[in-house]
């Protein structure tokens, strides 16, 4: 092994542990040994055998029974069969071959087949596969019981299998394959009552409704959202009296924008950026660092994770209309935990406010124009703070539908009139359709003895389910004729339905009191986050074979013109194997902390804040991965059986037709469930894709601080130290494979240990006037590996000399923080701010790819996550946001909201040939965000333009081969009108300019490209109070 002395590996041999290895290998051995009896005796037989021998006959108008005889005496075998009614049937044969090419002809007449057992021959009847009747349809339209008007966007639910329909603009809809002869709608529109109907569906017919549904009420008129800023003097106010620099974003400021998730909300902050997933903000990127070196918190807990093998949060599963506020912490103080070295982000969640009782109901509906379907959401929040006791629950849900255009290039090397050129290899594409489901459900309860105490409890969860339809074509090339011609040419077709789980749920119960200057807070939480994939069924079908002209005269578009064969034909398309697979991890912990403070007043302008507290959080994180690949027993099966519906004939803004020829995954899932005998499974494939990435283990962080606040007139000077000690155990597997690339065996090691530090910190601010500061910051930071970094897994590929291994020798990078920041409180609630920024990381961890130098596995490619040297990251960054209320007349409505980001970094890595610098992965080097709005007269409206640089996406040993992310630019616009003080509408149109995510190489060359189009909503907001 490869990892160093110090790593503690304990294997447990115990009685149980014996029993229990017995016990699965008695049951593997009973398994195989069944499937071994089965085989042998019901296996159509396809060797030589006695009915393989060469006879003569020539019979005329005998009976069946007859001719039997006849071949029983010629062949030795026996003939087993019951009481038929085809045996009496008079049959003439005149046949010199084999007796089984004889009997062929005749078994396939009487619906025949037949099994041998020896020199015992079965005959039985060929079972009639029952005619599957065609699904039926149910259009129409949805309608106003009282006047018969269409209601747009009606929400229609399949009663039993929550199958969910959204009427278009006209009211009407469409339900296609419904294979019940009647099925129950739910019927639902905002204002209206809900209904439900049964309706008829007959096989291979279209039903055509009109459904009506019944005005509650006449209030249709008062549906509005409110767009005018409230609580953004209550955030401005957060960010100039913190201890640190940081930035808030509150509940108003995030709906002025058209952002449904937090992920989305988070990308108008200074320095942030986002790493976009089907065209969504999904993981942050603070100050060119990403989320792996941040922590993202709720009410300064921090969140466990939603992803695979690392600590990261899908920041899509969270709706931005869950919370109350969003703070980024750009600087720590002792109190924070300290893996924060891009950064740290606090998620508020809502709470009863004093003396008020809230009550927020908000809606919307809206459309993705790539996929043409309809998506909408709705929530519900209402509270109440009376006497000693305080409420609040809240309720959200979306449902939204997204897509994705996806080209993918890929290149090789190839000889061409005797020399060698690098010329297109493989173009994918692959188109997905996306539907999503976010539900929040957020409450708290609080008792208050006194004005200065609170007990509470507060829970939250955080449900996003993704169900991913994808169709997928694949063009490989096998070689050139010359630069446009290319032959061995083999399509590749699947269509591989997927889905996700990404649950979040988090309990805390604490108290907080304020005694004679004491101020004290304790609070437990337990939390765990979920991912889950259960769904994941790949066709993959080719044909071969073909040659074609190429035209990449669009190198980023390239066109195959097909000189042979038939493309669109499913039966030319082949395959012999099948996977499936199912993929989970599971995070939980529980942690409590204890924070306590005095502040001692030293005089009328100085005063001495001291801080003291802790952490303890227990963590168990589990992964599984069982990938499955089962290849049949003989032949093959072509796609023409098992055609997908999936079309997308506009594909790539036109320049495709993704449509016909795709497979449909849900039916190899039943076909092999059907047919489970005439599949075998690739042992190899399943151990190589499932035990290196399946793990399990523990961690424990415990925390401890002191730190204090001396306020000298003007001067804050906050300062103090954390010391953090992680523990870790985690159980892993080495996998080893043969010289032939076989599977050989997997061997179960474990992990146990340990890394610790102390983080001192220093921040400065100096109140120049009353709305002015100047900030200084000193800090250390630190950022913890992902958990299968620590995991001691081993993959062994000989034959190739290469292996993929953990490194549980890996250490926490840690980094020393330099910031300076001016900031500037206008008077018409607005922010000027400029800063710099410095770190430098020690112990950067990157994903290394080296040749290993001696030992048992000397020459071998390793691929490890690894320590490098010294990162260093610097940049500066400057905002403003204010409403121009100075300017005359109408033009006093007129506001401005701009950051811009500006980012260097470097470190050294391994190359090929020899050691290069470069910038960090993932770091946007520019970022920054422009909006012109206009408020006034309950109108509010806003132009948001958000961009990012080209960035390296993901490093190569050789630079020509870096994967580099072009500049993005995207535009938005939103709007609402405030109709009375309760009622406001809104609306929101994302990405106007189809803003798209594109890949070159570091020589240019195009790799990855991905369409999006453009989606919009339109909604309301109700506050009664």
């Amino acid at each position: 092994m490869l990892w160093d002395k110090q790593t503690t590996m304990k294997t447990k041999n115990s009685a149980k542990g014996l029993f229990n290895l017995i016990m699965r290998t008695s049951l593997i051995f009973s398994i195989l040994s069944i499937l071994f009896l089965n085989i042998v005796q019901a296996t159509e037989v396809k060797g030589q055998s006695a009915l393989d021998k060469q006879i003569n006959i020539n019979l005329k108008q005998v009976t069946f029974v007859d001719f039997l005889k006849e071949v029983e005496l010629k062949t030795g075998v026996n003939f087993v069969y019951g009481n038929q009614t085809f045996l009496n049937n008079k049959v003439s044969i005149n046949a010199s071959k084999s007796a089984r090419a004889i009997l062929t002809s005749l078994l396939k007449e009487y619906n025949l087949t037949l099994v041998e057992e020896g020199k015992m021959v079965i005959l039985k009847q060929l079972t009639q596969k029952a005619s599957v009747e065609k699904p039926g349809s149910i259009v129409g339209y949805i309608k106003d019981k009282a006047n018969k008007q269409t209601l747009p966007y009606a929400t229609i639910i399949v009663k039993g299998i929550n199958r969910k329909i959204i009427s278009d603009a006209n009211g009407y809809f469409v339900i296609s394959d419904i294979k019940e002869a009647s099925i129950v709608l739910q019927l639902s529109y905002i204002g209206y009552a809900s209904a439900e109907v049964k309706v008829a569906s007959p096989a291979d017919n279209t039903t055509k409704v009109e459904l009506f549904l019944e005005s509650q009420s006449n209030q249709m008129k008062g549906i509005t959202i409110n767009g005018i800023r409230r609580g953004e003097a209550v955030a401005l106010s957060n960010m100039q009296n913190s201890d640190n620099i940081k930035y808030v974003l509150s509940e108003e400021q995030i709906e002025r924008f058209p952002d449904a998730t937090v992920g989305e909300a988070m990308q108008r902050v200074p320095g942030v950026a986002m790493d976009y997933s089907y065209g969504l903000p999904r993981n942050i990127i603070i100050r060119g660092l990403d989320q792996s070196m941040g922590s993202v918190t709720l009410n300064g807990n921090r969140l466990p994770s939603t992803q695979t093998n690392s600590r990261d949060i899908d920041l899509n599963g969270i709706l931005s209309s869950t919370v109350e506020a969003i703070e980024v912490n750009k600087t720590l103080t002792p109190d924070m935990d300290a893996d924060g070295t891009s950064g740290s982000v606090n998620i508020v969640s809502k709470t009863p406010k004093p003396g008020t009782q809230q009550m927020n109901v908000k809606g919307s509906f809206g459309n993705n124009f790539l996929v043409g379907k309809q998506n909408f959401d709705g929530s519900l929040t209402y509270g109440q703070r009376k006497n000693k006791w305080a409420y609040m629950l809240g309720v959200n849900y979306s449902n939204t539908n997204r897509g994705e255009d996806r080209v993918q290039k890929d290149y090789g090397t190839y000889r061409i009139g005797g020399v060698d050129q690098v010329k297109l290899s493989n173009l994918e594409l692959e188109g997905s359709d996306l539907h999503r489901q976010n539900t929040g459900l957020q409450g708290e309860l609080s008792f208050f003895p006194n004005e200065k105490s609170q007990i509470y409890l507060r829970g939250n969860y955080n449900k996003f389910y993704e169900l991913q339809t994808r169709g997928t074509k694949s063009f490989s090339i096998g070689s050139y004729t010359n630069d446009v011609n290319a032959t061995g040419i083999t399509i590749g077709s699947a269509g591989s339905p997927r889905d996700y789980h990404r649950d979040l749920l988090g309990l805390s119960v604490g108290a907080k009191t304020n005694v004679n200057n004491w101020i004290a807070n304790f609070d437990f939480t337990f939390a765990t986050g979920k991912y889950d994939q259960p769904i994941y069924y790949d066709g993959y079908f080719t044909y071969g074979g073909l040659a074609a002209t190429i035209d990449t005269s669009d190198p980023r578009a390239p066109q195959f013109g097909f000189t042979n064969g038939d493309v669109n034909n499913p039966a030319n398309f082949r395959t012999s194997s099948y996977v499936n697979r199912h993929q989970f991890a599971d995070d939980r912990d529980g942690q409590a902390s204890l924070n306590v403070q005095r502040t001692f007043e030293l005089s009328e302008k100085n005063k001495l804040m001291f801080k003291f507290g802790g952490r303890y959080r227990y963590k168990e994180n589990g992964h599984t991965r069982n990938y499955f690949q089962y290849t049949l027993k003989s032949g093959s099966v072509g796609m023409e059986n098992f055609l997908s519906d999936y079309s997308r004939p506009g594909y790539f803004n036109g320049q495709y037709n993704l449509s016909g020829a795709i497979a449909n995954g849900y039916l190899m899932e039943d076909y092999y469930q059907k047919n489970l005998s005439l599949f075998q499974t690739n042992e190899t494939y399943v151990r190589q894709n499932t035990d290196p990435d399946s793990y399990d283990g523990s961690e424990t962080m415990g925390a401890a601080y002191m730190m204090g606040k001396l306020t000298l007139n003007k001067l804050d000077i906050i300062t103090g130290l954390r010391y953090e000690h992680t523990g870790f155990k985690y159980n892993g597997n080495i996998v080893s494979f043969s010289n032939t690339g076989a599977y050989v065996s997997t061997n179960k090691v474990a992990v146990n240990s340990a890394f610790e530090g102390f983080f001192p910190s220093l921040n400065l601010k100096y109140a120049l006037t009353q709305r002015t500061n100047l900030r200084g910051a000193v800090t250390k930071s630190l950022s913890r590996p992902g958990y299968y970094g620590l995991v001691p897994w081993q993959e062994v590929e000989p034959r190739r000399q290469r292996m993929k291994i953990g490194n549980p020798d890996l250490d926490q990078a840690t980094s020393v923080n330099y910031d300076f920041l001016f900031e500037h409180y206008l008077k018409s609630l607005g922010l000027i701010s400029g800063g710099v920024f410095y770190k430098n990381i020690d112990n950067y961890i990157y994903e290394s790819i080296y040749t290993q130098q001696g030992g048992q596995f000397d020459k071998y490619q390793v691929t490890q996550t690894v320590n490098g040297a010294n990162a260093h990251v610097w940049g500066y960054e400057i905002a403003w946001q204010q409403q121009l209320t100075f300017l005359p007349g109408f033009l006093n409505g007129l506001g401005v909201y701009g950051n811009f980001t500006q980012i260097q970094s470097k470190f050294t890595v391994p190359g090929l040939v020899s050691e290069r610098t470069v910038r960090l992965p993932s770091m946007r080097p520019k970022v920054g965000n422009a909006s012109l709005s206009y408020e006034k007269y309950g109108f509010s409206g806003r132009f948001s333009l958000n961009f990012y640089d080209t960035f390296i996406s993901e490093l190569a040993q050789e630079q020509k081969d870096d994967l580099m992310e072009k500049g993005r630019v995207q535009l938005d616009f939103s709007a609402s009108q405030k109709i009375n003080k309760k009622f406001t509408i809104f609306m929101g149109i994302s990405n106007i300019n189809n803003a798209q995510t594109i890949l070159d190489y570091g020589d240019g060359r195009p790799n990855d490209h991905k369409y999006f189009s453009t989606w919009a909503n339109l909604g309301f907001k109700y506050n009664p109070f």
